[in-house]
């Protein structure tokens, strides 16, 4: 008899300011990493699927990123805090209506 199943983590990457399109506020907002892996035997072996997004802290909308975007901000989520111009803070956009969230755990 063979068991096996899925395991989901959610992992914080850095947490960073950005300016909220749901709710217009310039908050904390998290980055995170929804990894979701194939277990067998409860030994997870491989991941199945990673999403990557900014959470906003205040309102909790969430804004799914591309990977080539994640180094740049790990990046300014450690710099001091006031040291990342207006310009060029991340501006998120409001999630759009139908697209289905994970019920994370």
């Amino acid at each position: 008899m063979l068991i096996f199943g899925f395991q989901r983590r959610l992992f914080t990457l850095t947490t960073l300011t950005a300016f909220c399109g749901a709710c217009k506020y310039t908050c904390p907002h998290g980055l995170r990493k929804f990894v979701t892996k194939f277990t067998l035997l409860f030994v997870p072996l491989f991941p199945i699927n990673t999403e990557r997004y900014l959470e906003c802290e205040r309102c909790g909308v969430r804004s799914h990123l591309p990977a080539r975007d994640i180094p740049k901000l790990v990046e300014q989520g450690s710099a001091p805090l006031g040291s990342v111009p207006p310009s060029e803070m991340v501006r998120t956009q409001p999630r759009v209506a139908g697209i289905a969230w994970p019920d994370l755990p």
